[in-house]
């Protein structure tokens, strides 16, 4: 138990003084006519078991009277395991989870898991007497240096937002704070609901932390309050893909939709709001098990009506604009809506590095010809040995057939895909020990019969079926010649001997993938079954032209600037002139970490919640306890909108118990009916 005034306790030798006074009284044969001694006199006179027991239970009550007395003043906390907190009191460190599942609720409009944990730490600290709190949040991730605990409730720095958490960044932050300043807090105080996505545990900063924890020489305890309530029956709804198209003499604007949620519970009816230019209409759509999609569901769009609306004459952007849609409120408000940007599509353009000529041919047949009539394509011929003049800046995609890229050339590749950037690799003539995103080219294999792709992606992505249903005639492909592939990655097509045909490397922004053929007639019919390699072209400049567009959207807390080029990786906002046009207000120093719309110079960017916060796994105690072996740790369970505090004074009850220690000591010490009568017989 911890005690907010210890040194009082200094006083519980007092507790032993009823029994030395009965031990000197045993020392004694006079009688002493002393009213508060009486019962012991008495209890020297009597023999019977019953009598000695009442006397002894008198005793003991008088002792915990004293006992309680002392340990109300002493002012105990409800909290045991907060007694060795360590280190002083006078600071500590709150890491705050800002992400969007901090957002949820125990029931519809009430109050949020965030607001929960703030407002009881803010309690608990308060109780324990610290006098200084430096917070990190999960969306600034550097130290705020705060007066009290109270200073909490009331800054932006603690309102929720649309990024995810880096768990293991702000514990790093917290660790370069103490190291340095040592007589800094001598705890950590994280609040959070342990979700895998925002905790990784897998990454590999977590041994290093825990070692920079231990080191520290003021003893450093670490308290989670975790809020681990999944929400299985909050939806969250997405926007995955917004485009213009022209339809006919005049435009359609394209949604795809999607509803998730963390576990079936049936099929579920939802509606669905779209808001555009200030009309609003609804769709229906059936979520059965944890997913529902809605692809392209197609609305008429004036575009001669449509700007970027931030109130700008000079900021016009002719043939764009934004939207919202939203579902009725839930446990979650942070995920029942979400923005939408869209514009006229701009110029296709690619640029095509080839040392084959044929296989340069057929490439740039299939770039140049764009899926519809009314759109642009170009391609720009580039040779290898001239590639570190090229310019990438409206480019959608780059598809490369010559050896990988390597010193400048390479790092100008890796921009590009960072800012949004597609790149297929074809396999050069002779490979080179080179790699790109942790792949390389390996050895040529020719086949005789040709090899025909054993399995692919139809469901998504690049090979995926056509808008009617039909599937591509991947499986019909002839493959002569395989380049083999060395690393780890996606594979979206394979051939029998389970060697990838297709390999997509992992990467968080822009995409990066491999064919281990090219259009060339000695390596394959690419070329003349030209409809696979056609979509795959095509599909792969429409993902690359959503970094390229007036109008884009992105995930909060990530490179999001539809200004951004590859000498540009981050959103700027307060220097590039980006002004919020949609979405709840939010801090000008956050900007892009919250929903909403922003815009600037005639380009559009919708930012909303990074796909992974709408439906997240909840870490298990196990788990977290791994994260944290061998440190001073402890784990808080609380509730949204739970009433109790983490740390309480308990005096009250201590009170309590010496008034009924007092009352029960005085009705044992009232003399018996018997003895009194016996009493009155004796002259």
């Amino acid at each position: 138990m911890t005690f907010l005034q210890p040194w009082l306790l200094l006083a519980l030798p007092i507790v032993a003084l009823p029994v030395i006074i009965h031990l000197v009284n045993q020392w004694r044969f006079q009688s002493v006519e002393w009213a508060a001694m009486r019962f012991l006199l008495a209890a020297k006179a009597l023999s019977r078991g019953y009598s000695r027991l009442r006397q002894w239970l008198i005793l003991a009550l008088r002792m915990l009277a004293v006992a309680a007395a002392v340990f109300a003043v002493s002012r105990p906390l409800s909290r045991g395991w907060l007694a060795s907190l360590g280190g002083d009191r006078a600071a500590a460190i709150v890491l705050l989870d800002r992400s969007p599942s901090m957002a949820q609720a125990a029931v519809a409009g009430g109050e949020s898991k965030l607001a929960t944990s703030l407002r009881q730490v803010v309690a608990a600290l308060e109780t324990l007497g610290t006098k200084r709190v430096i917070l990190i949040d999960s969306v600034t991730g550097s130290s705020l240096e705060l007066a009290s605990p109270r200073a909490l409730a009331a800054l932006p720095e603690t309102e929720p937002a649309a990024a995810a958490a880096d768990l293991p960044k702000m514990l790093q932050a917290a660790c370069t704070h103490l190291r340095a300043d040592s007589s800094a807090a001598g705890s950590i105080w994280i609040c959070s609901d342990q979700r895998a996505d925002d905790w990784k545990p897998a990454d590999g900063a977590w041994p290093a932390i825990r070692e920079q924890i231990a080191a520290l020489p003021q003893g450093v305890r670490v308290n989670l309050l975790a809020a681990t309530d999944p929400g299985d029956d909050n939806l969250a709804v997405r926007v995955t893909k917004a485009t213009l198209e022209p339809q006919g003499k005049g435009w359609e604007l394209f949604l795809d939709l999607v509803l998730r949620r963390q576990r079936d519970q049936g099929p579920v009816g939802a509606r669905v709001s779209v808001e555009l230019g200030g009309a609003r209409s609804i769709i229906e759509i059936e979520l059965v098990g944890t997913e529902a999609v809605l692809a392209r569901h197609a609305i008429p769009v004036d575009v001669a009506a449509l700007a970027a609306g931030d109130g700008s004459p000079s900021d016009l952007a002719r043939g764009s604009g934004w939207g919202r849609v939203t579902i009725p409120a839930d446990i979650n408000p942070a995920d029942n809506e979400a923005y939408f940007t869209f514009g006229k599509a701009p110029t296709r353009r690619t640029v095509l590095v080839a040392e084959d000529p044929r296989a340069r041919g057929a490439l740039d047949l299939v770039a140049r010809i764009p899926p519809d009539k009314l759109l642009t394509a170009a391609v720009d011929l580039v040779a290898p040995e001239e590639a570190a003049g090229m310019t990438l800046d409206e480019v959608a995609l780059v598809l490369w057939q010559a050896p990988l890229p390597e010193g400048e050339v390479a790092a100008l590749v890796e921009r590009f895909v960072d800012r949004g950037g597609e790149v297929v690799f074809l396999p050069p003539e002779v490979p080179t020990g080179a790699s790109f995103a942790g792949i390389g080219w390996g050895a040529w294999s020719e086949h005789s019969p040709p090899l025909q792709p054993a399995s692919w992606r139809s469901d998504e992505g690049w090979l995926s079926g056509t808008l009617t249903g039909e599937a591509l005639p991947v499986g019909e492909l002839e493959i002569r010649r395989v380049c083999g592939l060395s690393g780890a990655g996606t594979a979206l097509a394979t051939l029998p001997d389970d060697r990838p045909l297709l390999l997509r490397a992992a990467r968080d922004r822009g995409a990066v993938a491999f064919l281990a053929t090219t259009p060339s007639p000695r390596d394959s019919d690419l070329a003349a079954n030209g409809i696979v390699l056609y979509c795959l072209v095509q599909r792969a400049i429409d993902d690359g032209l959503t970094a390229v567009g007036p109008a884009r959207m992105a995930n909060a807390g990530e490179p999001a600037g539809p200004s951004a080029r590859a000498d540009d990786q981050s959103m700027k906002p307060a220097a590039d002139g980006w002004r919020q046009i949609a979405g709840p207000p939010s801090p000008s120093t956050e900007s892009g970490f919250h929903a909403g719309v922003l815009a600037s110079r005639g380009r559009l960017v919708a930012i909303n919640r990074p796909p992974r916060e709408d439906v997240s796994p909840v870490l298990a105690d196990e788990q977290i306890n791994t994260l944290f072996r061998g440190l001073s740790f402890s784990r808080f369970e609380q509730q949204a909108g739970g009433l109790g505090n983490l740390v309480e004074e308990v005096w009250r009850p201590c009170l309590v118990a010496l008034l009924l220690a007092l009352a029960a000591e005085g009705l044992l010490s009232l003399p018996h009916v018997a003895l009194a009568a016996r009493g009155k017989s004796h002259p």
